[in-house]
């Protein structure tokens, strides 16, 4: 198959996926709000199993896939192997979200939602194989590439288990207790797929964001071996055993993959040539922070877990929030404005250069709509933490309220930046 494709072809596939994660994004913002009484509960119930996969697929997930498929090539430096598979990819994904998550919200664990997991582990195939054949003539491999490889298989991973779980509600095959299968799904889309993911996304990008000059790449291997080490051990020893002690060590181990990440994103910001960080990239390094902040309540989590405390179902709750509504939601509204006007001035001024004056793609973006979906997010992080830890309903209303605002001004502004008219000095549009 020919890999030579039309960038406009490329570009609708991408802003595609952006514009259904948006609505998706929306989605899950409204459930959010109208599910603030049921996140005080056990995690494993509809409306929490409802938000928790809107979040990873519908938004997390979209959001990647589509950028993947613009970034890859450039990463590469080679062209997508298909595009048509991508569309197929898609066809599936997006119906198997929302049956998927219907299926939860409503809890009918029959059909419709075998034939959801079905329907995504198809897409998530397609998606896989698109991936692995745009990098298969690729000569020389790097860390990067190494991240990205390694989170496809963990993610088809998590979504066979997942689909196993699925139909495990109508036969009862799986060995062993769902929930401890749910912890084994939960973590190997966390750290195997999201994390990995992002990881080796960012380390290509971050460095060139910020200007920096730093390009050594041992701490990412580190990172690499370290996570990768630690869930291994922790499917293996959490599928027999389930949590214990034990555990405790598996998860320094993954904390110490993370904070070598960490150490070349400091390296990367402290060896940046541009002075100012803007406010994209505040938002990511916010998301860095929320990261933290989600690990650093893991050891609680543990220790309520193996006391039989009722504190470990909440603090559980509380982590995955922090995770997908906190580090994920953080860095995709900051990577999207980083992303997305590049992908729309290659559309509008690619073609362009060195013919007339063009703006940059930081000048396609509205700083008041970005101004706003920071503030409201930060209301968001201010009023939900404290309403949750000490069950103000009053602060947690707000907070959903605040999120939701956050929703509209991003998916106002991905549209407005799609919509962008081209801007030349001295030009005539033919």
């Amino acid at each position: 198959m020919s890999t030579v494709k039309p960038q406009n072809a490329l570009y609708r596939i991408t802003v595609c996926h952006y514009l259904i994660a948006a609505l998706f994004f929306l989605a899950l913002t409204v459930m959010f709000l109208f599910s603030t009484e049921a996140i005080s509960g056990h995690y494993f119930q509809p409306k929490i199993l409802a938000l928790t996969h809107i979040a990873a697929l519908g938004w997390g997930t979209m959001i990647i896939f589509g950028t993947l498929y613009q970034l890859l090539p450039f990463i590469l430096e080679t062209s997508l192997f298909s595009i048509r598979l991508s569309w197929f990819s898609l066809a599936f994904f997006v119906p198997g979200v929302i049956l998927l998550v219907y299926s939860f919200w409503v809890f009918n664990p029959g059909l419709n939602m075998q034939i959801a997991s079905l329907l995504i582990f198809v897409a998530v195939v397609l998606f896989n194989l698109n991936v692995f054949l745009t990098v298969k003539d690729k000569k020389q491999k790097s860390i990067v590439t190494e991240f990205i490889l390694t989170s496809c298989i963990w993610l088809s991973l998590t979504v066979l288990l997942g689909g196993l779980m699925v139909f495990n509600f109508t036969f009862s095959f799986l060995p062993k207790d769902h929930l401890q299968f749910l912890r084994l799904h939960a973590h190997m889309g966390i750290a195997g797929w999201f994390l990995m993911l992002i990881i080796g996304v960012s380390a290509k990008l971050l460095p060139m964001f910020l200007v920096s000059k730093y390009q050594k790449t041992h701490l990412l291997s580190y990172s690499y071996y370290f996570i990768n080490a630690a869930l291994l051990l922790f499917i293996l020893d959490g599928y027999v055993y389930g949590i214990n002690f034990k555990t405790y060590v598996i998860s320094f181990l993954g904390v110490l993959g993370i904070c070598f990440y960490m150490a070349y994103v400091y390296q990367c910001v402290i060896t940046r040539i541009r002075a100012g960080i803007d406010l994209p990239m505040l938002q990511t390094l916010l998301s860095f922070i929320l990261l933290a902040l989600a690990i650093l309540t893991l050891p609680f989590v543990l220790y309520y877990h193996l006391k039989h405390n009722a504190l470990a179902t909440n603090l559980s709750v509380f982590y995955g929030i922090l995770i997908f509504m906190g580090w994920i939601n953080s860095l995709i509204l900051g990577q999207t404005f980083k992303i997305l006007p590049y992908v729309v001035w290659l559309k509008c001024y690619e073609h362009l250069t060195g013919k007339v004056k063009t703006p940059l793609p930081a000048d396609l973006i509205g700083n008041g709509l970005l101004y706003l979906q920071f503030a409201t997010f930060l209301v968001f992080l201010l009023t939900f933490i404290p309403g949750f830890l000490f069950s103000y309903d009053i602060l947690k209303y707000i907070a959903a309220g605040s999120l939701l605002l956050t929703a509209l001004c991003y998916g106002i502004h991905v549209v407005c930046l799609l919509l962008h008219p081209i801007k030349t000095e001295n030009y005539e549009q033919s």
